[in-house]
């Protein structure tokens, strides 16, 4: 049959009326069973700390260019890491008292896991982590956590100082390092110069204008000797031509001289005798011969060259102008054969750069090279020794305790575990199940009890029409039964909520 919301209540009312023991008796025993599993629940108490921690690591400022900073992430991880390690978890087990009886390895181990079980360690922002530690026993989680920090601080500070250290003596010894590449490389270098003066920076350009110039010397002088060698061949031909024309022109002036003395004395024998006169004929037949000879000289004079020598006597020898040419053509050897030393010179010279430059280049090359090498190994000792500087620095201040970046953001407390049940919440659901379990019985019993308890239900199942409801009549003993049960019913539940809330209270205060 189905039933509308007010019938339910009014039946849920009746059934829990006509069955009030059951459904105070239910109430009171899920509340003293609510309230003892509250009671006997074991306590769980939480520790918390927060350390601040520094964004910048040690290794950022003094390895900057050289290697990456360790990211958030990593530090994050390797802070779980530190507090639940081996070393920090050995001493907390020894501090807190676990160790007092002597555990074996295996139950040591248990440990272990339990305390990691418990413990968590969480990221709040960028600089803070928080340590949580979860015991039954609150002084216990208070030392606990306390413990686990100030041996994080501890730690994590000796890591930092050998962080420092280790990266103070790597650059220490990549400073000796490049320390004794620059001696090597410099002593390289100048042995190189002393084995080879001219190797050094530029040498090339010097040698490259050395060759142009000589070669440039080369050319000139040999314009100057090809010259030089035209003027003497023109100075030749002038000295062959001058002897030959000086020597026809004396002979002419020879037979002149000769003719002139014959026709004198043909004039005086004209005086003393005719023509016909042998002498006279004879003297004739002499100036003939000799003006056919001396005109056979002036064509051989007029048709002389230069390169046809003649026989020097002494009359050549004494020309003015053919002395001046000998000595025009001598000057003009000797300025020949100087040319000629001057380019034979300017030849071995080029020949002896060209030889040096050979070796020159090698040489230039490897001494550029040692001293591009020493530069930039000089920067980089450089570069190391200011680091190096900064990690001494870093490692006194850290000596000093004046460098830590770790700090206690907020001292260690003890308070119930967030997550664990309380005493008023199991106090608070007993009262709601001590309400809802009997209702909920009831319920039930109404929707699979075949009893009729609903007048309409006759007239649903049976088609017969109900005339009238007869109530239950009471009785006057009846019903001064019924107020003593009601009060002592009352007073049952009543009791039993203020024991509740009594011992909601004491709880709460700590007193059991």
């Amino acid at each position: 049959m189905q039933m509308y919301p007010e019938q339910i209540v009014k039946a849920l009312i009746n059934e829990s009326f006509h069955s009030r023991r059951l459904v105070v008796g239910m109430f009171v025993l899920v509340n003293v069973v609510m309230l003892t599993a509250g009671w006997l629940w074991p306590k769980s108490f939480t520790g918390s700390t927060s350390i601040v921690v520094d964004e910048k690591s040690i290794m950022e400022p003094l390895m900057k260019g050289a290697a990456v900073a360790t990211e958030m992430a990593d530090r994050n991880r390797n802070a779980r890491e530190v507090i639940l390690g081996r070393r920090i978890m050995g001493q907390v087990l020894e501090r807190a008292g676990w160790l007092a009886d002597h555990p074996t390895t295996l139950e040591q181990e248990g440990l272990f896991e339990n305390i990691k079980a418990r413990t968590t360690v969480t990221p709040v922002g960028r600089d803070v982590i928080k340590i949580e530690y979860r015991d039954s026993d609150k002084e216990r989680a208070l030392f606990v956590t306390k413990t686990f920090a100030d041996l994080f601080i501890k730690e994590m500070i000796a890591q930092k100082e050998s962080e420092t250290r280790s990266a103070f003596d790597f650059i220490d010894k990549q400073a000796q390092e490049y320390q004794q590449k620059l001696a090597a490389t410099e002593e390289e270098i100048r042995q190189l110069r002393s084995s080879n003066l001219d190797a050094r920076p530029g040498s090339d350009i010097e040698l490259s204008a050395r060759l142009i110039a000589l070669n440039t010397r080369i050319e000139n002088t040999t314009t100057e000797l090809r010259e030089a060698q035209m003027k003497g061949a023109s100075l030749e031909r002038q000295v062959n031509g001058e002897a030959e024309v000086t020597v026809l022109a004396t002979r002419e002036g020879q037979f002149r001289a000769r003719i002139a003395e014959l026709q004198a004395k043909l004039d005086t024998l004209r005086l003393s005798f005719h023509d016909t006169h042998p002498d006279v004929v004879q003297v004739k037949n002499q100036i003939q011969d000799l003006m056919a000879e001396a005109s056979a000289q002036r064509e051989r004079r007029e048709k002389a060259k230069p390169s046809q020598r003649s026989e020097q006597d002494e009359t050549v020898v004494n020309n003015p102008v053919y002395q001046q040419l000998r000595r025009e053509l001598s000057q003009n050897q000797l300025t020949i054969d100087a040319l000629k030393a001057r380019i034979a010179e300017a030849k071995r010279l080029l020949q002896e750069e060209v030889n040096r430059g050979k070796g020159l280049h090698s040489g230039d090359a490897r001494l550029v090279e040692l001293t591009r090498d020493h530069q930039i190994n000089r920067e980089i000792y450089q570069d190391l020794l200011y680091r190096r500087e900064r990690a001494r620095v870093s490692m006194n201040m850290d000596s000093d305790r004046q460098g830590s970046n770790f700090k206690i953001l907020e001292p260690a407390r003890s308070r119930p575990s967030p997550n664990a049940p309380r005493f008023w919440q199991f106090v608070l659901g007993g009262v709601v199940l001590g309400v809802f379990v009997p209702f909920g019985l009831l319920f039930a019993r109404l929707r699979f009890d075949p009893h009729v308890r609903l007048a309409n239900a006759i007239s649903e199942r049976h088609k017969v029409p109900v005339a009238a409801i007869v109530p239950h009549l009471w009785s006057p003993g009846e019903l001064a039964g019924l107020r003593k049960e009601l009060v002592m019913l009352a007073l049952v539940v009543t009791v039993t909520l203020a024991l509740s809330a009594t011992l909601s209270v004491v709880r709460l205060l700590g007193v059991l």
